[in-house]
């Protein structure tokens, strides 16, 4: 230890650095000899989690159990050593169940109806099959195929999308402020080590386990994440239970701090913070299930439903019907593998592979734009979104804050022309000596003259009351800058970091005031907060020797608190109340004003009026405004526990001098108007839900174009007998609560005072009758309100935009929560995705790309069914039911499905999106379903029907020119056998074979017209082909050419021939299948021309 010591000179060392050391190590040796032996390390998490005691001993023996120094934290080379042996900060993943996983790609989506087909194609090869039949175990062993090969899919897209997520995930870089070596620094999270003393502010994640030893008197956390209750949570010094997991003196691992500041000692890192220890007990997760998650989920349960009913209907008929009455038609093996085609031409393989590759396509696509989707299923969610509620400051504007005006009572400036010219003013003192009593209009000082500048007192207000500090500061008490032209990174909210600015430009130029400032000490804070919307600092001149401790005998006569400002100065005592916040809270609470010679005159009712007007003019202008107020203190009880402080200076928030305005600007982000104008084109309501003041919303509002109305209206419109009148209570269903297309567009600003005392009634009539909202000064509370009033109505999916820990409710009341990447910890855990570039245009896009994998979704699922399924099934209703020889083998009709389908729907994920994708109406997540008679219609009496008579005419054109009519292939049942026509069986069954494959090539080609005219559901195919222009997708033919190779091995392979008895065709049978894809394809291109020329027809209305 004298080794180390040695390597430090006295003169860097911090007072008491030696004796900390000393005192460590006697309390070791006697807190050994005091305690009992230790109980053994317990492998059990929660074991672990109840022998935590760290919360039980005072905050001074902390240091000392962690061998850390309250001033100094710890030194690089106990870092290192720390680090070496503990690891990093990373809590691992929870345990990975694989073998659910493994279930769940097996047996999940549809494959659980293919274990069905395999199981009973198995039992018709043996023991049902007299003789067994190699074809059935063939179709058995290809059921089986599709069953890995659908596995192994779902795996890899999953496995694909966890790598997308961890990529994306790994862009955001977590920091952590510590002390280490005596100075403040911003590190890497996952670098912090037990023993490390940790700085939060408001708005972010707990890093490591923390025992408090210091924090601000409103230190609030989040601790949702941990144990599900929503209410915040104090902090406190001391312990407040015996449980760990109870008490409020720790600050735990991925909690957040929602209010205050506090510095905690780390007493466990990684896994073995609390929740680590929890996720290594149970990794489970809550599962909740997205919109698309529920309309393929809902498409499931129908689809299987209807295939396995009809699937034993087919049995059923066999053995009650077709084995009594036509003996010999088929056999038990036979009726078994041909009902099988129920399963197989009802379930579309494709689409859960397709809803898996889509995702995974339109992930990519925002990964490039660095949009963190945390699950891939959400993004769906954007398309359905009616309403964006979005925060103003950090999200609408671009964050970066600057001083843009200065303004006392009489007199207002530039603040470039203020900081210039300071130095051309006298110099003062601090506190200016002047007084006013409530009979002056104005009095000098006797020891400062009449045209004593105001400067030095509104430098130390913006300077010490101040939330923000700059990094590299070795003073974090005055936020000094270390050096006069060098810019060291501020951290800390952006009005702060802007009015801190504000203040080092002025301190650079007025000397005096950057000296007077160095001679103050923060005693007390009351950080600023949503509710309040004002900040307070205590401080004391250290310079002053004498000061005054207790009031009484020979202390300070109790007056008008105004009226003390002089006697501070003659009595040598420097206690200070500093207070900066909203204008329309602070101006009650001010019973004096400073004018811009240093004199104070009473803030009456004429000096108010003028001020506001100040204030709203400069709101307008789009400024936010605040004022900076002060009171000499000095009967300031600095004793008294920080709860009970708080309680006094709350009460003490009175009679203050206004020293000032100041006046922010914060311009608007430069791609947020045009995004919004594209939001808005989309049929999506933006409003704006803001803590600032009412004009400055209004005003920005205006700039990005939220509102567009020169007239607006307020709570008093709303209330009016007109509207009362137009919308009585109760007459509307909740659903249609929502403005008409007709309507013109009207504009309302609210307050949050306004939004307190909203009724349901007043809710319904801003919901039905507005289209551009405002709502300013709301709290955390009231925006949440906000989004629950507005989902609540007109079936709006709602998403709010946010980056403050004030956003984070609303967030997490939202469908969707948008936070931005430079924002606060809360906001982006809170929200399901992060715009890790604070691109604002990237909404629309994510907007734009939840559509297009819904109408994707859509198309694949169209381009399915007809052919798909429904020329399939037909297929075995003819042999079911018309007595006719199955024109599709149980083989051709899975392999179309599982291939030829399946590779065609692929290009379809890879659609871009129609011209007028972002003109349509949101969709309604509630009624607007994937699959809704629209879809079904033309699925089974538009598309599918030319589709199944076209393969079937080929089948029995095929028959007629083998000899065999119409009448002399169906109603035949059992008599199709040995001499039918004259034919042998052999030949009767080479006819067949033949006309099955003639069957399944026409589908093949047939489904060349069906996905070229569902590509497009409004424009023609000869503005939007896939060759070249907009809409160009290379992958259509490329899949086309796909699909029919593998017609072509189907029908010439030599051991798919022997097994499944496929067969070359003639020549002539390969043309006319593409004439029929043709004429579908201008079948359709008719039915688009109609809904574009008549879009209120009945066509139209049917119109998918």
């Amino acid at each position: 230890m004298e080794k180390t010591l040695s390597r430090t000179t006295e003169r860097e060392r911090p007072k008491g650095y030696g004796i900390q050391i000393g005192y460590r190590t006697l309390s070791i040796r006697v807190d050994e000899r005091e305690l009992p032996q230790k109980p053994k390390k317990s492998k059990d998490p929660a074991d672990a989690i109840a022998a935590i005691d760290v919360h039980l001993i005072p905050s001074d023996h902390v240091y000392t159990r962690y061998s850390c120094h309250p001033t100094v934290g710890l030194e690089a080379a106990a870092v290192q050593r720390k680090l070496k042996l503990d690891g990093r900060n990373i809590i691992s993943s929870p345990p990975t169940k694989y073998w659910l996983k493994a279930l769940n790609y097996v047996f999940g989506g549809f494959n659980f109806l293919m274990w069905i087909a395999f199981v009973v194609t198995i039992l018709s090869y043996k023991p049902l099959g007299h003789p067994a039949l190699v074809f059935n175990l063939g179709v058995a062993m290809l059921l089986m195929i599709v069953i890995v090969v659908s596995a192994t899919f779902y795996a890899l897209v999953d496995w694909n999308a966890s790598r997308i997520m961890k990529s994306i995930k790994s862009l955001i870089a977590e920091e952590a402020s510590v002390i280490r070596d005596g100075k403040p620094q911003l590190i890497p999270a996952n670098e912090i080590v037990v023993g490390d003393i940790v700085v939060l502010s408001t708005g972010e994640r707990v890093p490591a386990d923390l025992r408090i030893v210091q924090m601000s008197s409103d230190l609030k956390f989040d601790r949702s994440l941990l144990t599900g209750e929503s209410d915040m949570v104090p902090g406190s010094l001391d312990s407040t239970a015996d449980n760990a997991l109870e008490t409020r003196n720790l600050a735990l691992t991925s909690t957040f701090v929602t209010q205050g500041t506090c510095h905690g000692v780390v007493f466990a890192t990684g896994d073995r913070t609390v929740m680590g220890r929890l996720v290594s007990m149970s990794g489970e997760t809550k599962f909740k299930l997205t919109t698309i998650q529920k309309e393929i989920w809902f498409f499931t349960k129908v689809i299987s439903a209807i295939a396995l009913s009809l699937f034993c209907l087919s049995l059923l008929l066999f053995g009650v019907w077709l084995r009594t009455s036509y003996p010999g038609y088929d056999t038990v093996s036979t009726a078994i593998v041909n009902s099988i085609g129920c399963l197989t031409a009802f379930v579309p393989q494709g689409l859960p592979v397709c809803v898996a590759l889509s995702l995974t396509v339109i992930a990519r696509r925002m990964a490039k734009r660095h949009v963190l989707v945390k699950n891939l299923a959400t993004i769906e969610t954007l398309g359905c979104i009616s309403v964006l509620c979005s925060d103003k400051t950090g999200t609408l504007t671009a964050g970066k804050m600057a001083v843009e005006s200065v303004a006392f009572l009489d007199v207002a400036h530039n603040a470039r022309d203020f900081i210039a010219g300071s130095t051309d003013a006298p110099t003062s003192t601090l506190v200016p000596a002047s007084t006013a009593s409530a009979s002056q209009t104005r009095s000098p000082s006797p020891t400062t003259s009449s045209s004593s500048s105001p400067a030095p007192a509104l430098h130390a207000i913006a300077h010490l009351c101040n939330g923000a500090k700059f990094a590299s500061s070795q003073d974090s008490s005055t936020n000094e800058k270390p050096t006069p032209d060098s810019e060291p990174m501020v951290k800390g909210d952006p009005t702060d970091t802007a009015i801190l600015k504000f203040a080092t430009s002025l301190s650079t130029m007025e000397s005096a005031a950057r000296e007077d400032v160095g001679k103050y000490a923060k005693m007390f804070e009351i950080p600023f907060n949503s509710k309040n919307k004002w900040m307070m600092t205590i401080v004391r001149d250290t310079s002053i020797a004498a000061e005054v401790v207790e009031v009484g005998g020979t202390g300070i006569e109790k007056k008008e608190p105004w009226q003390y400002e002089q006697e501070v100065i003659e009595r040598q005592e420097g206690t200070w109340m500093f207070v900066k916040g909203a204008p329309d809270i602070l101006f009650p609470a001010c019973g004096t004003v400073m004018l811009s010679d240093g004199s104070v005159i009473p803030f009456g009712q004429a000096e108010r009026e003028r001020l506001s007007a100040m204030q709203s003019k400069w709101s307008s202008g789009g400024q936010r405004v605040l004022v900076l107020c002060r009171k000499p203190l000095p009967l300031f009880k600095h004793s008294l526990p920080p709860s009970d402080l708080e309680e006094s200076l709350y009460k003490d928030l009175h009679s203050l001098t206004l020293v000032g305005l100041i006046g922010i600007r914060d311009p608007p982000r430069e791609d947020v108007p045009s995004a919004i104008k594209v939001i808005r084109r989309a049929g999506v309501r933006v409003f704006m839900v803001t803590g600032d003041f009412k004009l400055t919303a209004v005003a920005i509002a205006r700039q990005v174009g939220i509102v567009t109305q020169q007239l607006i209206d307020t709570i008093a419109d709303v209330r009016s007998p007109a509207l009362l009148g137009k919308f009585p209570p109760g007459t509307v269903p909740a659903p249609l609560i929502k403005p008409s297309p007709d309507d013109p567009i009207r504009s309302l600003v609210l307050t949050g005072e306004d939004v307190a005392s909203l009724t349901p009634h007043d809710w319904d009539i801003i919901l039905s009758h507005y289209t551009e909202l405002v709502f300013a000064r709301t709290t955390p509370d009231q925006k949440m309100k906000i989004v629950e009033s507005i989902k609540a109505r007109g079936d709006n999916t709602v998403a709010v935009t946010g980056d403050g820990v004030n956003d984070a409710p609303a967030l997490k009341a939202a469908d969707i929560g948008v936070a931005m990447g430079a924002g606060s910890d809360v906001a982006k855990e809170a929200a399901a995705l992060v715009l890790l570039n604070n691109d604002f245009a990237s909404i629309p896009v994510a907007i734009e790309m939840g559509r297009l994998v819904f109408d994707n979704l859509k198309k694949v699922t169209l381009y399915l069914m007809p052919v798909g399924s429904y020329t399939e099934f037909m297929a075995v209703l003819s042999n079911v039911l018309l007595g006719m020889q199955i024109p599709l083998s149980s083989y051709l009709q899975v392999c179309f499905s599982i291939t030829n389908d399946v590779v065609m729907s692929i290009s379809l994920m890879y659609e871009k999106a129609e011209a007028d994708l972002m003109l349509r109406k949101p969709r309604n997540a509630r009624t607007d379903r994937l699959t809704d008679w629209r879809l079904f219609f033309q699925i089974y009496l538009f598309l599918g029907l030319m589709a199944w008579p076209c393969a079937m005419s080929m089948w029995f054109v095929y028959m007629r020119q083998q000899g065999l009519g119409f009448h002399d292939v169906i109603l035949v049942y059992n008599k199709w056998a040995n001499g039918w026509k004259g034919y042998t069986l052999d030949q009767l069954t080479t006819f067949v074979n033949r006309g099955q494959c003639i069957y399944y090539v026409t589908m093949v080609f047939i489904q060349y017209g069906s996905l070229l005219a569902i590509r497009n559901r409004r424009v023609s195919l000869l503005h939007s082909n896939p060759l070249w222009g907009p809409r160009r997708n290379l992958l259509v033919p490329v899949c086309m050419i796909g699909t029919a190779l593998i017609a072509v091995v189907n029908l010439y392979g030599l051991g798919l021939q022997t097994v499944f008895s496929t067969t070359p065709i003639p020549g002539m049978f390969w043309g006319p299948p593409f004439a029929f894809a043709l004429g579908i394809l201008c079948m359709d291109e008719a039915r688009k021309a109609c809904v574009r020329a008549w879009p209120n027809s009945l066509i139209a209305k049917m119109a998918w």
